[in-house]
Order: C-alpha cells, then structure tokens, then sequence
C-alpha cells in the first residue's frame, strides 16, 4: 500500500475512535463510510449484474466508451472555454488581480511607465509638504528640507532630465512657494499614481471609485524610501485591463455631469440636454444610483460631488493614455498625449 494509502486509513480509523466524543470525527467517518457504500453498491449494479448476463463483454465495452467519450468531451470544453473565463476574470468595481505576462509591454513602454511612477510619487511628496504649510503656522527657526530631498532623490535616480516642463517648474520652486493651484494637483497626482501602481502589478487591486477614492499621500511612501524594488519580469497589466477602468470612470462621470446639471451647478448648454435628465432620472435611488462610499452619488453634497468628478475625470484620462500606452512600441509623455490635436 502506498504512503497515501497508509496515511489515508490511519486517518480513519482515528477518527473512527473518537467519533463517539468528537463532532467532526463523526461526521468524517460518515461521509467516508457512505462513499465506500456507494462504490460498493455502484460496481455491484453496473459491472457485477451485468456478468450474468448474454453479451455481457458487449455491453462492458459500451460503458467504455461512454465513460471515455464523457471524459474526452469534459477536457475538450474546458480547454475551449478557458480564455473566455480569463477574460470574465474581472469587476466594474475595478477588483481585478489578474496580470499578464511581462513580456506583452515593450521595455521602453515599461521603463517609462516605472519611472513616471517615481516622478508622480516625489511630486506627491512635495505637495504634501506645500500643503501642510500652507495650512500650518511653522515654528520659529524651523527649516523645511523636502524640495532638497526630493531633487536629490530624481537627481540621484537618473530623473531629473526626465521631467516634463511643468514639473521642472514645480520642483525648482522654494519651499512654501506653490500656489493653491499647484496644490490642487495632488487629486490628479493621486490617481495616476493609482493607476500606475496597479498596471505594474505593485498592487493587486485597484482601489475602485464606487470607494470614493480620495487623496492619499501614502501611495508615494514605499516608492520613495526605495525599499519598494519591482523586478523586471513582475507582470504588468494589459491594456484592456486599463480600458475597463476607463469605462468605468466614464460612467461615472457622466452620471456626475448629470447630477451637476440638475442641480443647476454647472451651465445650461445645448450637448447636455438629451441626456443629462434623463440619466438623472434614471439613477435616483438607493438602489439605482452610483455608489460613492457610504451614499450614492445623489445623496454627495456639492462640494463633495465635485470632489468625485474631478477624480472620475482624472482617472478616465489617466486610464485611457495608459491602455494606448501598453499597446506602443515607444512611450509618448502625457503631457504631450493630452494635448489637442490641431487636425
């Protein structure tokens, strides 16, 4: 007998001596008891009765090919309907932790993609600090060393040529200089950053908008005190994955414009009145509407409804130069990407 084997019935038959005062020993050994019944009785009927019967080497042949043919046709299906599963391997919440292999992204696409993650990250850093002293009286003498750090850090990384003109700007500016303006980029900074992480598979999930996924500083925090390391065979997204994101941040945004207008709080123009009450009606309720944390999108007060279409908006953006992007042979800045074309 095999160690399986061995192992198998000295399970049994432990489990046997302790039915009597345990529960699941009980119901261990009564599941396994009716199995051997069932066999027992199953080749009793089917392969025993027949034996006495004429033709009885015909009718065992017949049961062999059923069974075969049964176990071929089970192989074939699964076989034929594993890519379709693969590709229902995702939600429109954005819960997705499938990634594809590497080697689908161009390296040069790929490099790209890790150092813009670091770029947005240090620039997520800096805004932090622009904000807290924006809002906090600092003490007498103190010294604020973040847009030293941080220029250190691109510098030593090889970044600081990599920089597109509105960054250089950004970061060759005093600390405490930013404007409310130049603040207000964390919103965006925040969901690229998201999105970059989760496409480079450093996160499994992404955190989905039905969440009300707000600023979040952390995101910089392992890329920045380079503990976090990506090795180059991780596996990285595929670009349908970023356009399931895209369609959702679309939705939701629509339906935010929608809301936006019904509320009179943004202008009355002629492209937003086929649809925009019409969607509205259709969305109001607790069962019907857009979640956005704990309420619906038409239960947000309107700051905060402004707050979440800033985010779909951004991240809609976001997700739609990326899947572009994991499908190129060369990388193409954002920042020349979201310019209009003049064609």
């Amino acid at each position: 007998m095999s160690i399986w084997g061995q192992g198998f019935w000295r399970s049994y038959w432990i489990a046997l001596r302790r039915s009597g005062q345990d529960k699941r020993a009980r119901v261990f050994v009564f599941k396994i008891t009716f199995a051997f019944l069932y066999i027992a009785a199953y080749f009793a009927v089917f392969f025993l009765l027949p034996l006495r019967a004429r033709g009885a080497g015909g009718l065992f042949a017949f049961y062999g090919l059923i069974f075969t043919s049964g176990a071929v046709a089970v192989f074939i299906i699964r076989r034929s309907h594993r890519k379709q599963n693969d590709l229902l391997n995702y939600s429109l919440t954005g819960l997705n932790p499938r990634p594809v292999p590497a080697e689908d992204v161009s390296p040069p696409v790929r490099s790209y993609l890790q150092e813009r993650a670091l770029i947005i990250a240090s620039l997520l850093a800096r805004a932090a600090s622009e904000i807290h002293i924006e809002h906090h009286d600092l003490p007498a003498g103190a010294e604020v060393s973040t847009r030293q750090v941080q220029n250190a850090l691109l510098r030593r990384k090889g970044l600081w040529d990599k920089l597109e003109p509105a960054e250089i700007e950004l970061v060759s500016a005093a600390d405490g200089r930013w404007t409310v303006e130049q603040q207000n980029n964390v919103t965006k900074w925040c969901e690229q950053l998201r999105l970059l992480r989760w496409a480079l598979g450093i996160d499994a999930e992404l955190m989905p908008l039905a969440q009300f996924p707000k600023v979040d500083f952390s995101l910089a925090r392992d890329l920045l005190d380079e503990r976090l390391t990506v090795p180059d065979g991780t596996p990285i997204r595929k670009s349908w994955d970023l356009r399931v994101e895209r369609d959702v941040a679309l939705q939701y945004t629509a339906r935010i414009i929608a809301e936006l207008k019904g509320r009179d709080l943004i202008a009355n123009e002629v492209q937003l009145e086929d649809w925009t009450d019409r969607l509205r009606a259709e969305s109001l309720g607790a069962s019907k509407d857009y979640l956005a944390g704990s309420k619906t999108i038409g239960e947000l007060s309107d700051e905060t409804l402004r707050l979440l279409g800033s985010i779909a908006v951004a991240r809609q953006a976001y997700a739609t130069y990326l899947s572009e992007q994991l499908n190129a042979d060369a990388p193409v800045a954002f920042a020349t990407w979201s310019q209009p074309s003049i064609f």
